[in-house]
């Protein structure tokens, strides 16, 4: 027989309790101390726990969620290190955009692009999404992002929005909101949810979410789905809880799993945006108990489409830049450095859209160094471009871009 939802088994029984006390006292069951605020008709109630239920389905999804982390892993490994840099920029772009966009704030690659060259350039501090993407750059070093305060959540929060949150919207309390705030759905006018009403009852619930995620007992992806669910109950903010919620989300996952696991799911979340508000609205109905196991298969079965999309994704670069390297290596009249030039700005646009985003010239030239003479190199530059096989892109600093049709072409 299927798992059904308890509010399932209420309407097909007349009765959930016997059933509810069967799961929530279960060998295995993960059952926390978090109290998540439940919809009851135009009301909400905190009588339940959250918990989970270890089901075969979860725990199969939770080792093929490993198993694919590991083949990302490989194959990141594999690629060489431009095109692997270039890779992971993208994946960064991504999952700012779509992280912003899932609430409505308008993103471009542009603007995230720009952000991210000012990561280096001193002169240029003033961009759009600067603190965004330097919090999202922080998750390259694997850095433990130990949250033991609540104090970081405001901080987190402070980075992500920075001149995004609109002045009615600001924030009334020593840390969080300290007013009443309810989740509308935006077609039908409907309120989905009621969190909690000020800050105290705010910092009440913080404190058992910040015990949750620092124990050791529960199993870290359900742990991960558990505490973003949790999190976004208790709206801490007016705004911006879900931009803040995901990325500690994404951070957690890109240390567990690997970097590229962790910046796909906002993506994945912003392509299936009803299953991810459907999964909030069944474990917030007060029928179903505040039980998460829906939620959790929800949230991780995204999260492995994720995961999939990267996996064919970096076979079919891998093939490509394979497949060039033939093709340069049996190209008639090419000198070796030519070549390196050339499989260096393949790597550098086979991963990305945007031209300003290719590499460098300068960084062509420090690769390149070790084995042929700097300003050979710069003369190598000049002559393919003056053999139309490559293009100037930009001229401070000089990038330039493969002319893929005039190669295959020679």
């Amino acid at each position: 027989m299927d798992y059904k939802q308890l509010k399932i088994v209420k309407y097909m029984n007349k009765t959930n309790e016997e059933e509810y006390e069967k799961r929530i006292n279960s060998y295995g069951v993960i059952k926390t101390d978090m109290y998540p605020y439940l919809m009851k008709r135009d009301s909400v109630k905190a009588d339940y726990p959250l918990f989970v239920v270890p089901l075969q389905k979860l725990q199969i999804l939770m080792q093929q969620i490993q198993e694919k982390s590991n083949i990302i892993k490989d194959l990141a490994n594999t690629l060489p290190n431009v095109a692997k840099d270039q890779f992971y920029k993208e994946q960064l772009y991504k999952a700012v955009i779509n992280n912003n966009e899932i609430e409505g704030v308008k993103t471009t690659k542009k603007e995230v692009s720009e952000a991210f060259n000012a990561l280096t350039d001193k002169k240029n501090k003033r961009k759009r999404l600067l603190s965004t993407v330097r919090l999202y750059h922080d998750i390259l070093s694997n850095d433990f992002l130990k949250i033991e305060d609540v104090k970081v959540i405001r901080e987190i929060y402070d980075i992500l929005t920075e001149g995004e949150i609109e002045s009615n919207d600001a924030l009334d309390g020593d840390l969080f909101r300290n007013d009443i705030v309810e989740v509308v759905d935006q077609n039908s006018g409907r309120t989905e949810h009621i969190p909690p009403k000020n800050e105290t009852k705010i910092l009440m619930m913080l404190t058992s979410w910040i015990t949750f995620i620092n124990d050791k007992t529960a199993p870290f992806l359900i742990k991960a789905a558990l505490a973003h669910y949790f999190f976004e109950n208790i709206h801490p903010f007016y705004d911006g809880n879900g931009r803040t919620g995901r990325y500690i989300l994404s951070r957690y996952l890109s240390r567990k799993l690997d970097i590229y696991s962790g910046l796909v799911i906002s993506q994945k979340i912003n392509e299936n945006k009803k299953k991810y508000y459907d999964a909030f609205r069944t474990t917030g109905d007060y029928e179903n108990k505040a039980e998460g196991t829906f939620f959790v298969i929800d949230i991780l079965e995204l999260l492995k489409e994720g995961q999939n999309d990267i996996i064919k994704f970096l076979n079919e670069k891998q093939a490509l830049l394979g497949a060039f390297w033939d093709k340069i290596q049996h190209h008639p009249n090419m000198t070796d450095l030519e070549r390196e030039i050339l499989f260096l700005l393949f790597q550098s646009t086979v991963f990305v859209d945007l031209p300003k985003d290719g590499i460098k010239d300068n960084e062509i030239v420090t690769i390149l160094s070790a084995s042929y003479p700097k300003k050979t190199i710069k003369d190598n530059i000049k002559l393919l471009r003056s053999q139309g096989i490559i293009t100037q892109t930009t001229k401070a600093p000089s990038r330039h871009l493969l002319e893929i049709s005039k190669l295959l072409n020679d």
